[in-house]
C-alpha cells in the first residue's frame, strides 16, 4: 500500500479571505511592511497594496515615491510591475503648472484591470491620454467619474464646439456613471447609454448641444452620412430607452433626456437650479408623466423650491421626499399621503404646524424629520389627541417650540429612551477609556452626581410640562415600530425589550406584512 501524501501547511494568513479581513485593519505603511517579510506574504499583501491608489497632484500617493528599501525603483517601473494590482484609481491633476501624475498613469498599459476610476479636473491637454485609460479599462469599470476642469465647458460654450471626449463603444459592467462640465451632443448622449446595458446611476452636470447633424460634424466625421441613415439614426435615438437606470442626477435643463429613461425610480437634484421658464417646466413635468411612471422619490437638496409643485404633481405616486420644501411644496408632498413612506423637511422653515399633518395623514409613514418651525406644545396636544395613523413610524425628528431640553430629557426617561453618543462624543469617551480615567471613583460620582441633579430638576417641571410629559411619552408608548427619536437636542434610541406584542392589531398587522412578503 503506497504511503499516504503528507499534509500540506497552510498558515491562516495564506487565506485569501483571512488576508482581507487582516489587510482592512491595516495602513499602507503596514501593508507595505507585510509584502516585504517573505515571498507568500508578498504574493498575498502585494495585490491589496496597490489595490487602492490616489495620485493627486501635488501630494502624490506615497506608493509611486522610491523608498530607502527601493531606491533605483521610479514610479514608471512601479507602475508596470503592479499596474495590474489597482483596482479603485483617483486622480486629481488641480495644477497645470505642475507636470500631471496623470501622464505616469494613464499610458501606463500594465493598469487595465480598473473597477473603479475617478479623474477630476481634467485639462484640455490630458483628453486624449484619459480616453486612452477609460478605453483600456472599458471591460472592467464599474463606476467611472470624469470631471473637465470648471472652465473648460464655459470657454467652449460661447464659440466653436469640438468633441470633448470620445467615450467606449462598449461598456458592459458600468454601473455608475458622472459626467461633470461636460459638453456633449444628444446624439453622444444616446451613444452612452446604448454602451452601458448595466448602468444603474447616472449622474449628469453636462450641456446639450445643437442638431444630430452639425454634432457629427464637430465630432470628427470627415464623411458625412446620406439623409436616410441619418433619419434612421435619429428614429432609433428616439424609441431607444435605457431599462436598467433606476437613479438620475440631473439639472433641469436635462429634462429633454428623461423619455429614454423609464425605469428610473429616484430623481436627484444634487445642486442649486434656477428656475425654469414656464414652457420649459411644462416639458419638463411632461417627461415625467409621459416616461418615468415608476419614479416614486424625489430628492431636491437646494433646488429651486417654485418649481417643486409641478413636479410632485406629475409623479405618479411619492414615496419617499427629501430636500427643500415651502408651504407650497408641502401641499403636493401631501396629496401624496396614501403612499408617502419617508419624509425629510430639514430645510422646512414655515411658521405653520404643518408638520403635524404629515403625521396625522400618512399611514405608511415610517421616517419623518423636519428642521425649525413654531409648532407649539398646545399643537401638539391637539394633535394627539385627534391620534397619528404613522402607527408603523421608526424614526422621529420634530422640532416643537420652546420645548426645553429638561422636559426633552424627562420624556426620554419616560420612554425608556437612552441618548445615542454622537461622534465628538465618542471621540472624548475613547480618549477618556484609553487614559484609564473612565473606572475611577471620583468619575462615578460625578455621574452619579450629574443624575441626582437632572432628577431633581425634573421634579421642578411645572404641573403642565409634566402632563405634557406623560402625554407624549404615553402616546409614543403605543408606537410599537418607533426606534430614533430627536426633538432637537440629539438623537435617542427606545430600547425595546421583546418587541412588539403581537396581539390584537399589532398581530394583524404583522400577520399581513408576512403574506405581503411572501
Amino acid at each position: 500500500m503506497p504511503p499516504l501524501p503528507l499534509p500540506i501547511s497552510v498558515t491562516a494568513t495564506a487565506i485569501p479571505e483571512i488576508a482581507l479581513l487582516i489587510a482592512k485593519d491595516l495602513c499602507k505603511p503596514d501593508l507595505s511592511s507585510c509584502s516585504r517579510v517573505c515571498r507568500t506574504w508578498s504574493h498575498i499583501y502585494t495585490p491589496l497594496l496597490w489595490r487602492d491608489l490616489h495620485a493627486h497632484v501635488p501630494d502624490a500617493d506615497p506608493l509611486l515615491t522610491p523608498t530607502s528599501d527601493t531606491p533605483s525603483a521610479s514610479p514608471v517601473s512601479l507602475l508596470l510591475k503592479n499596474g495590474a494590482f489597482i483596482k479603485n484609481l483617483s486622480i486629481v491633476d488641480n495644477n497645470a503648472d505642475r507636470p500631471c501624475v496623470s501622464d505616469l498613469i494613464y499610458d501606463r498599459p500594465a493598469v487595465q484591470n480598473l473597477i473603479r476610476l475617478t479623474a477630476s479636473s481634467i485639462q484640455h491637454d490630458i483628453i486624449s491620454p484619459t480616453r486612452n485609460i477609460v478605453h483600456r479599462n472599458s471591460d472592467t469599470l464599474r463606476v467611472l467619474w470624469l470631471v473637465f476642469h470648471g472652465n473648460k465647458i464655459q470657454n467652449l460654450a460661447g464659440g466653436r464646439r469640438t468633441a470633448l471626449f470620445e467615450f467606449p463603444s462598449r461598456m458592459p459592467l458600468l454601473q455608475s456613471l458622472y459626467l461633470q462640465h461636460w459638453q456633449l451632443s444628444r446624439h453622444q448622449l444616446i451613444s452612452i447609454l446604448k454602451a452601458c446595458p448595466s448602468l444603474k446611476l447616472l449622474s449628469f452636470d453636462i450641456h446639450i448641444t445643437g442638431d444630430h447633424d452639425e454634432d457629427d460634424l464637430c465630432n470628427g466625421t470627415t464623411d458625412p452620412k446620406d439623409a436616410s441613415d441619418q433619419n434612421k439614426d435619429k428614429d432609433e435615438e428616439t424609441v431607444f430607452q435605457h431599462q436598467r437606470i433606476e437613479t438620475f442626477r440631473m439639472c433641469s435643463r436635462l429634462y429633454m433626456i428623461m423619455e429614454h429613461l423609464p425605469r428610473v425610480k429616484l430623481l436627484e437634484f444634487y445642486r442649486f437650479d434656477r428656475q425654469l421658464d414656464t414652457l420649459h417646466q411644462d416639458r419638463f413635468c411632461q417627461s415625467i408623466r409621459e416616461h418615468c411612471l415608476d419614479l416614486q422619490e424625489l430628492w431636491a437638496y437646494g433646488f429651486e423650491c417654485s418649481m417643486l409643485p409641478a413636479v410632485l404633481d406629475s409623479m405618479p405616486r411619492l414615496v419617499t421626499f427629501r430636500g427643500s420644501s415651502d408651504m407650497a411644496t408641502v401641499l403636493s408632498i401631501l396629496d401624496h399621503a396614501a403612499t408617502l413612506e419617508e419624509a425629510n423637511l430639514a430645510d422646512y422653515s414655515e411658521k405653520t404646524f404643518l408638520p403635524l399633518q404629515f403625521l396625522e395623514s400618512c399611514p405608511r409613514l415610517t421616517m419623518f424629520w423636519t428642521g425649525h418651525s413654531m409648532t407649539t406644545i398646545a399643537q401638539v396636544q391637539e394633535s394627539l389627541e385627534r391620534g397619528w395613523v404613522c402607527r408603523d413610524l421608526k424614526e422621529l425628528r420634530l422640532s416643537i417650540f420652546k420645548l426645553s431640553p429638561l422636559l426633552i430629557e424627562a420624556i426620554m426617561q419616560e420612554l425608556g429612551a437612552h441618548r445615542e453618543p454622537d461622534s465628538r462624543t465618542s471621540k472624548m469617551r475613547a480618549r477618556v477609556i484609553k487614559q484609564g480615567q473612565i473606572m475611577g471613583l471620583e468619575q462615578q460620582q460625578l455621574q452619579r452626581q450629574h443624575e441626582l441633579d437632572l432628577q431633581a430638576a425634573i421634579d421642578m417641571l411645572l404641573p403642565d410640562q409634566k402632563a405634557f410629559q406623560k402625554q407624549f411619552a404615553v402616546f409614543l408608548k403605543r408606537l410599537v415600530y418607533l426606534r430614533r427619536l430627536n426633538f432637537g437636542t440629539g438623537w435617542y434610541r427606545v430600547k425595546r425589550s421583546a418587541g412588539p406584542n403581537l396581539t390584537g392589531t399589532n398581530f394583524f398587522r404583522n400577520e399581513h406584512r408576512l403574506d405581503l412578503g411572501s
